[in-house]
């Protein structure tokens, strides 16, 4: 018969039967491990809010050392602790602090001791950057008017001037900061992968594709079933996430959106003992101290955690 496509009459060969679908749920302490092998981090949540504290732990008891960091545009804890811990060699900043809390203690200090060494940036540093890697572009280039009237090409020499090909305008570009590893904790994910940030800043799925491997931490672990009656909120989809581990409170001492605030007393505390150069006694009684994230619960208290669930 005319138009028929040659050989569509043709018997169709057996349904070849699909693998099965791969689980990604792993213990933290494996995910410590995990992150530990690795020298270069993108970190999402922001000062208060979201940060992958448990994951940070866990790799910091896993060994985690000598490591670079690329934070979102705004970051807090998640890398002052790393820092006052003294595993960090570099650090791509916009900006490190705790919002109306004050500064970043660690951070402070190594600075002005240069114990670390700092590539100044900005949020278009930082965000662009990701974009670059996440988008397997060898550079991003933005107007002139951006830096030009900045000290941010002199201080980063990551920061070049070229000519637009297309003008004939000077343009400044920006290289792709690529990570070995994103670690990012959500609100729900199933075991598959799927899974859903209610906050954030929307940078987390560049930065999943900016990095070689990728590791959620969730409050909820929940069914796929759960998952697909609102694939709108999936932030990161299945394929883009190597491991799953479900850590209630992991968070804490920053709040996870729509499930609990931040800690203030356990924050203020945290600068207190930093600004006084007691990071060990920090170090000792909340992250090296607890023999698993549920100890560490335990140090913080029933009470408290419940009462960081009411102010939502």
């Amino acid at each position: 018969m005319k138009g028929n496509i040659q050989g569509a009459s043709r018997p169709l060969s057996p349904k070849t039967p699909s693998p099965e679908r791969k689980r990604k749920v792993i213990s933290l302490s494996e995910a410590g491990e995990m992150i530990a092998k690795c020298r270069s981090i993108h970190v999402a949540g922001d000062q208060l809010f979201d940060a992958p504290m448990a994951l940070i732990r866990a790799a910091m008891r896993a060994g985690a050392k000598g490591l670079t960091l690329i934070p979102t545009v705004a970051t807090g804890i998640a890398f002052d602790l790393l820092i006052a811990a003294g595993r960090v060699d570099t650090l791509y900043l916009s900006y490190v602090g705790f919002e109306g809390l004050g500064l970043a203690p660690a951070f402070r200090k190594a600075g002005e001791k240069k114990t670390i060494h700092i590539v100044e940036g900005d949020e278009p540093f930082v965000v662009l950057g990701t974009r670059a890697a996440a988008s397997g572009l060898p550079f991003i280039a933005v107007p002139r008017h951006v830096y030009g009237a900045t000290d941010i090409p002199k201080l980063n020499p990551y920061i070049h001037r070229i000519k637009d090909p297309y003008t004939g305008e000077e343009v400044y570009t920006i290289p792709p900061l690529r990570a070995d590893v994103c670690i990012i904790h959500v609100q729900q994910a199933d075991e598959y992968g799927n899974a859903q940030c209610w906050g954030g800043n929307r940078q987390e799925p560049d930065k999943a594709k900016a990095s070689d491997l990728v590791i959620v931490s969730t409050e909820e672990l929940v069914s796929v079933d759960e998952t697909k009656k609102a694939p709108d909120k999936t932030t990161l989809p299945g394929y883009m996430v190597d491991a799953v581990v479900h850590v209630p409170f992991g968070a804490h001492p920053t709040g996870s959106s729509h499930c609990y605030t931040y800690d203030e007393a356990h924050l203020r505390m945290y600068q207190d003992l930093v600004g006084k150069s007691k990071e060990e006694e920090y170090l000792s009684k909340f992250v090296f101290g607890p023999k698993d994230h549920y100890e560490y619960l335990e140090q913080i208290g029933v009470e408290r955690l419940f009462n960081l669930r009411k102010v939502l």
